[in-house]
């Protein structure tokens, strides 16, 4: 049988809120009053406790989504920095470039005075001295020419000085305009990266203080859970919880079966579990069946009872058989139930409490059906 499992089971031990109404106590230390007052003071420390837990998880996904920020940034001041080394090395370059445009500038301006001087030289003697003045016809011929196209490029030269001169300004220019830009982008995002790091400082000390308070709160609700279980022995006793028989057959045998789920949770049984819950139901069923049942202390939600079973010296396991308790851990208190037969990878369980819309179980209530064997950890309370 194919079981739908939208579950929702509250499987309270000794944490929940009395309701109903007892008969009148016998003489005790403590009363009624006392256990409600109690009561509301752990239910108030819870809710303080899911308050504490929400602001400190909402810092922590704060601080998450700066540490994704400052990650980023330093993403970027990564590639900026590696810009800025390429724009150094270009930087060079340019610069050896302007090392060998000046040397050429240079050159040129030798060429130059060297050609005026020529001219003015010239200019100055008359050509039959310059003829005169020469080794040979030829080596006039040729210092003429040599004068004449020297002459030739003068301006050419004087042009490229000029342009040259020109494109050195821009580059350095350039250059410079961005070298500035790249390092101021890399000052405005240290900047920014140390504003996010405060605010993760910040955020983290926020997250811990909130935990701190949840774990105050945590401590004195532990203290008094401790005051409640004692309360609740009290009352036990008083009602004479510790003496009772067994109820409807066809329902577990359950000693409170005609209180349930009207008087749910309205007082505890002799193992500090309130009636008409999964674990009360299975204590029971551990106790008629191997005459006798552990008493938790206070630690009696289901999810609690595989560590109780261990440290009690009960076997925990993953394989079902009959006559064990089964243990689902999901929920905030978990689910407890009793295996009555096992077939294959399927288990029949009995169990109260089960909330299915499936089978329109109501909270409280008694049920049996067939489940999947993975669904639950085991503990042997038999031999």
């Amino acid at each position: 049988m194919k079981i739908k499992r939208n579950i929702i089971c509250l499987c309270l031990a000794s944490l929940a809120i009395v309701a109903g109404i007892l008969p009148a106590p016998r003489a005790s230390a403590y009363t009624q009053q006392d256990l409600n007052n109690i009561n509301s003071k752990i239910s108030e420390l819870r809710t303080q406790m899911k308050a504490y837990e929400e602001q400190a998880s909402a810092f922590a996904a704060e601080a998450n989504n700066i540490q994704n920020e400052i990650s980023s940034l330093q993403a970027q001041q990564a590639a900026l920095k590696t810009q800025i080394e390429l724009k150094e090395a270009e930087r060079e370059q340019l610069m050896a470039e302007i090392e060998a445009t000046t040397k050429r500038i240079n050159e040129n301006s030798d060429t130059v005075g060297y050609t005026i001087a020529q001219y003015y030289y010239n200019d100055e003697i008359s050509t039959i001295e310059r003829i005169a003045s020469s080794d040979s016809f030829s080596s006039f011929i040729d210092e003429e020419m040599k004068l004449s196209s020297l002459s030739d490029t003068l301006a050419g030269i004087i042009e490229e000085n000029k342009n040259l001169k020109a494109e050195l300004e821009v580059k350095k220019k350039n250059a410079e305009l961005i070298l500035e830009d790249l390092n101021s982008q890399k000052s405005q995002l240290a900047s920014l990266e140390r504003q996010q790091t405060a605010l993760l400082v910040q955020a983290r000390e926020n997250e811990s203080s909130y935990l701190d308070l949840k774990n105050s709160a945590a401590s004195q609700k532990a203290s008094l859970e401790e005051e409640q279980q004692k309360i609740l022995a009290s009352l036990a006793a008083q009602y004479n919880v510790s003496n009772v028989t067994a109820g409807d057959p066809n329902k577990g045998g359950y000693p409170y079966s005609n209180r349930c789920p009207q008087q749910k949770d309205a007082f505890a049984d002799q193992w500090g579990m309130y009636i008409c819950e999964c674990v009360s139901y299975t204590a029971w069923k551990v106790y008629s069946t191997y005459g006798y049942m552990p008493y938790w202390g206070g630690r009696g939600n289901a999810k609690q009872w595989p560590a109780n079973a261990r440290a009690a010296g009960y076997t925990v396991s993953n394989v079902p058989r009959v006559g064990a308790v089964g243990i689902s851990t999901g929920g905030a208190y978990g689910h407890a139930v009793w295996v009555e037969a096992v077939a294959g990878n399927r288990v029949y369980i009995s169990q109260y409490n089960y909330r299915n819309a499936a089978t329109n179980y109501q909270a409280g209530e008694y049920s049996e059906q067939w489940v999947d064997q993975g669904m639950y950890q085991y503990i042997y309370f038999g031999k």
